[in-house]
């Protein structure tokens, strides 16, 4: 693999990249071991939308017990609608020492459904980028508040993307 730099890393046996495969493709020599083989499967593979995230550090007082996961969904007829289907998880509901004590970390997403359409050519400094995520993000925050209903008043970290 040719780096930005310049620089050539070359692999003995493998090649692991965080990227992903249709990102991957191009960076793999034609002709290559299993490239043949890894193109047609890419061809053969949909790629799914976006996710939209919302990652929460919040005040446990008074919360007691809670579930470590929890699936919202709004309609059975179609899971991959936009905003239809989140998943909020509470890692430190099963394991404690995940948030400081008397905290609970929360993870929220539409898991592969958010448009990436709304999102293509917006500068992420802009304001608009900022009031669509706010938009987008009311799902989540919904979905949360199903679990902990007044999460948005115990929340002291608040990151939306």
């Amino acid at each position: 693999v040719r780096l930005r730099g310049g620089d050539v890393v070359r692999a003995r046996k493998a090649v692991v990249t965080n990227a992903s495969l249709w990102d991957t493709l191009p960076l793999l020599p034609e002709g290559g071991p299993g490239v043949a083989q890894l193109r047609a499967e890419a061809e053969a593979t949909g790629q799914c939308e976006s996710f939209m995230h919302l990652h929460l550090g919040i005040d446990a007082a008074g919360l007691g017990d809670l579930e470590m996961h929890h699936i919202v969904l709004d309609d059975w007829a179609d899971v991959t609608r936009p905003q239809n289907l989140c998943l909020v998880s509470i890692p430190s509901a099963l394991d404690p020492s995940m948030a400081p004590p008397g905290k609970h970390v929360v993870h929220a997403y539409t898991p592969g459904s958010e448009p990436y359409s709304l999102w293509q050519g917006l500068d992420r400094r802009s304001p608009e980028y900022e009031a669509l995520k706010e938009e987008r993000s009311q799902v989540l925050w919904r979905a949360v508040e199903k679990a902990i209903p007044d999460v948005r008043q115990r929340c002291e970290v608040t990151m939306v993307g």
